[in-house]
């Protein structure tokens, strides 16, 4: 094996292994480089823009699924706690059409 495809020569820290900026595949590196263009460095969440109907399709899904054999009054709390939390505001009158349909399913 050749001296360019051996890991770093071990240096003085407190392991005497390399340090992050030497180490192979290490995410901090001495020159702090930036990432390339075609490099990814952010999560890639929301990567598809999704609107409000497909936002509440999906909140209905899983609510079926978690709470779908309880009572409409049961389904109707769920569904208003899940749309508060995403953020959504959605009438009375909405949210009950909804559990209706989650409880009828």
């Amino acid at each position: 094996m050749s001296d360019e495809t051996r890991a770093p020569a071990p240096t003085n820290g407190p392991d005497g292994g390399a340090d992050a900026a030497e180490s192979v595949g290490g995410a901090v590196h001495k020159e702090r480089k930036i990432s390339r263009p075609d490099e990814q460095s952010e999560p890639a969440m929301d990567t598809h823009p999704t609107d409000d109907e497909a936002r509440i399709a999906g909140v209905v899904v899983q609510t079926r699924a978690d709470v779908g054999d309880k009572s409409e009054e049961r389904i109707a709390d769920v569904l208003r706690q899940r749309f508060r939390d995403i953020g959504l505001d959605l009438g009375d009158d909405r949210i009950r059409a909804l559990a209706a349909e989650v409880a009828g399913s």
